[in-house]
């Protein structure tokens, strides 16, 4: 775009902003599949009005008009306010199949080419709107927190496994948490030793429509998937406290109405990613290099789901803890210190988790609206310039947020008790063996110590 900053500081034909910009911006509508440029006969009329200065530019500026629409094709194409209705159209050329080839990947600024739709899309393993680098720093925060994240959810389910007494109602959610947050890590490594280019691209293009990439489809489905599981347990979390403190609700009556709760909590989350993949709102990232909501559906999709999910959370929390007050009143000083602490455990875990959570789902809506406000003019004044950088680039931030919920959800086995259940696991205690006789056993009251007699 560089190259044509000279023909528009020349003035040599009163349309050739216009031109360029239908050309490296085109027109986007909701009610036309595909882009709309400027019509042919428009750039043929400035390309004989800058002839004498496109010739001195040459070989650097080359104006190829035949990229352009012809009307006489019945196709569409934009014509500047000022001109007359009656240009003449050439006759349309003929149509071989390398030039219909040619004339798909024209149009396009530079590490941009035509998508199946028709509309120009990042091309796959190119720098279109974020440098290498940003690419490069997002993909070692997302495989570091991706990590840790399935480090710490596998240590709470493993703790979960080893004493299952433990975690009864009403901290059972938490264990569905960290399963659904396991799920989502092990997809992001899964992502991260495939590559971004297995999971985004859909041929030399990212996943306009993700569904026509099996593996973005896959990807897609987990996390979003889980993510909504995820918080949907959180709110579980809260209702099961709610429920023992506020109506004195006992462990076996939360367990008998578990089964409502694994119900509301799955068939949520399968309700919103079977809306998403019917509505085909799926598309790929080119700075994460994963898959989820395109951006038009994020505040539908993204932020009506999980933000009603938090917002029921917040409310039943604060309802419990006049609940919690009481039980600790009613309580000795020994039974209400220990409630005191689990209720703070609680507390804690779930703050951190709802703060995680709430900035991830803002920042994601956030970033949907500003790509949405980012207009093509602007994509062609940072072409023009040579320094175009995406400013919006709160997805990796999303994603990042959304593993270190993982994270805040194994912490509720970061504990002594944890520490003491996996000492009983790996060092039982030692027995006497069964075979000696019961006063020659070393707990037994009468056992003495045989002497020991040196031999000299």
């Amino acid at each position: 775009m560089v190259s044509f900053t000279s023909i528009l500081s020349s003035g040599c034909s009163i349309h050739a902003r216009f031109l360029l910009c239908s050309a490296f911006a085109p027109l986007c509508s909701e009610e036309v599949s595909g882009s709309v440029s400027a019509c042919r006969a428009l750039c043929e009329t400035v390309a004989d009005d800058c002839k004498e200065h496109i010739k001195q530019l040459a070989p650097t500026v080359m104006l190829d008009c035949s990229a352009f629409p012809l009307r006489a094709d019945r196709k569409l194409c934009m014509r500047p306010p000022n001109a007359s209705e009656s240009e003449p159209e050439p006759p349309p050329p003929s149509r071989w199949p390398f030039h219909e080839h040619e004339l798909r990947e024209h149009g396009c600024p530079p590490a941009y080419t035509r998508a199946p739709t028709g509309a120009c899309w990042p091309a796959c393993g190119q720098n279109a709107r974020y440098s290498q680098k940003d690419k490069r720093t997002a993909e070692i925060w997302m495989n570091t927190l991706a990590w840790f994240s399935l480090l710490s959810t596998s240590f709470a389910l493993l703790t979960f496994c080893a004493e299952p007494s433990r975690y009864r109602y009403p901290e059972r959610p938490i264990v569905w948490m960290a399963a659904c947050h396991a799920i989502i890590a092990l997809a992001h490594v899964t992502r991260g030793w495939l590559g971004a280019k297995m999971v985004s691209c859909a041929g030399t293009t990212l996943a306009v429509d993700g569904l026509a990439s099996p593996t973005c489809v896959a990807f897609f489905s987990l996390t979003y998937y889980f993510t909504l599981a995820a918080d949907a347990w959180f709110a579980n979390a809260c209702v099961a406290w709610y429920l023992t403190a506020a109506s004195e609700w006992s462990t076996e009556a939360l367990e008998r109405a578990a089964a409502y709760l694994h119900a509301v909590s799955w068939g949520w989350a399968g309700a919103w990613t079977a809306a998403a993949l019917a509505l085909r709102r799926v598309t790929a990232d080119e700075l994460t290099g994963t898959c989820g909501i395109s951006d038009a559906a994020a505040a539908a999709l993204v932020g009506v789901p999980r933000g009603a999910l938090l917002v029921t959370s917040v409310a039943l929390a604060i309802g419990a803890c006049p609940g919690i007050m009481r039980v600790r009143r009613a309580l000795d000083s020994r039974g209400a210190k220990r409630v005191g602490r689990l209720a703070a455990r609680a507390a804690a875990t779930g703050v951190l988790y709802l703060i995680l959570a709430s900035i991830g789902t803002g920042a994601r809506v956030l970033e949907a609206r500003l790509r949405e406000a980012q207009s093509g003019l602007a994509l062609l004044a940072a072409e023009e310039t040579g320094n175009y950088e995406d400013s919006v680039g709160s997805s990796a931030v999303s994603v990042c947020l959304c593993l270190s919920c993982g994270i805040a959800a194994g912490s509720w086995a970061w504990s002594r008790k944890s520490v003491v259940v996996w000492r009983k696991a790996l060092c039982p205690p030692r027995k006497a063996p069964c075979c000696s006789p019961p006063l020659l056993r070393p707990h037994h009251p009468y056992y003495k110590r045989p002497l020991h007699v040196s031999r000299v």
